[in-house]
């Protein structure tokens, strides 16, 4: 929300729009002021908000509250926006993993515009908010890890996504990944070009038919079956992590990329964006094993251990993609470096492009 969407837009977070949002499932709550804390805008726009109830009316609710809602103009595909409502409305109220708590959520036009009231992670106890620039550790990450294993687990195989998630499309079908097909060269042609991300990008190994040939055996690899309900954006900013004291938390934010697809997807990008270089090469088969195990505790037939080796360094190439095509601005230029050193470093490594046929 930018001032002037404050100020006369329609959109503004009047106390009488609070009550409106939260009544339907907080009918005792009353708000009698909101102030504004911070706003900020990427794919969505994201307003931290600090609420005074009136005296004995607050319904249990928090004093801050993280205010998620789509952008007036939008430049991508809008299925990205119908797909976060529909997994935080319908989807993750039923998952038993490590979430958010989400206090309201209003949609309309087929989901499209949409205001959902949540928790500020940041107010958590013990709680942290992920960005590649700061260090995790191995423990943190493989908590997030655990709790995609977690929402992968009930989904795998497919029919309970044929049945419950119908408008779950799978990646040959999927908006944004055609989009990024349409788009993508343009975009990620750009920034190795000129720019902060140019000289990570050694050209000669990374070409454009290699980059985006790479993609589309991608695209076929990503329909790998079996099939599961899929994240694809759990790179390092969209992670949050709780320190109980014991052994943490961790879990995801931001679903609008939300898949049907191959678990791989979500593993790759995990750790090749919240650990470092030296981390993921020292800890990425004590991880993978323990992805494995996590599913199979909860009765999935897991695949074999060539298997999860050949998928996960194919799918490295999906955060070196993610990092050449995504806009200035939506990020840092030092965590898009960030993001994109790690991948790169990640892909040569493991051999990406060779296990893809284009290298």
């Amino acid at each position: 929300m930018t001032e002037s969407e404050n100020s006369g837009s329609g959109r503004e977070l009047t106390p009488e729009r609070l009550n409106q949002l939260l009544r339907p499932s907080h009918p005792d709550v009353d708000v009698e002021s909101v102030r504004v804390l911070d706003t900020t805008e990427g794919s969505a726009s994201r307003v931290r908000i600090e609420v005074e109830y009136v005296e004995g009316r607050d319904a249990g609710l928090p004093p801050r509250i993280f205010v998620k809602r789509n952008l007036a103009r939008f430049n991508f595909p809008p299925e990205m926006y119908s797909t976060e409502v529909r997994i935080y409305r319908d989807v993750l109220p039923n998952l038993d993993i490590e979430k958010p708590e989400v206090y309201a959520i209003e949609a309309t036009g087929d989901d499209i515009e949409f205001t959902i009231l949540m928790e500020d992670l940041s107010r958590r106890p013990g709680g942290r908010l992920g960005i590649v620039t700061d260090p995790n550790t191995v423990e943190e990450v493989g908590a997030v890890l655990d709790t995609v294993a977690d929402f992968h687990a009930p989904w795998w195989g497919g029919d309970r996504l044929d049945r419950e998630l119908p408008w779950l499309m799978p990646p040959s079908l999927n908006a944004q990944m055609q989009f990024w097909r349409n788009f993508g060269p343009r975009l990620a042609g750009r920034h190795m070009e000129r720019g902060h991300r140019a000289p990570l990008v050694d050209r000669a190994v990374w070409t454009d038919d290699a980059l985006w040939g790479g993609y589309d055996r991608l695209l076929q690899i990503m329909d790998t079956k079996p099939h599961t309900l899929v994240h694809a954006d759990v790179h390092s900013g969209n992670l949050y992590y709780v320190d109980t004291g014991q052994e943490p938390l961790g879990g995801v934010l931001d679903w609008q990329m939300a898949i049907r697809g191959c678990w791989a997807v979500d593993v790759a990008y995990l750790l090749t964006t919240a650990l470092d270089e030296d981390q993921l090469a020292e800890n990425e088969g004590i991880l993978i094993e323990r992805y494995r195990d996590r599913i199979a505790s909860a009765g999935v037939e897991p695949p074999s251990i060539a298997d999860l080796w050949f998928l996960y360094r194919c799918h490295a190439l999906y955060g070196v993609l993610m990092w050449l095509i995504t806009p200035d601005g939506v990020h840092t230029d030092e965590a898009q470096i960030g993001y994109l050193t790690r991948c790169l470093a990640a892909a040569n490594r493991l051999g990406t492009l060779v296990e893809l046929g284009v290298g």
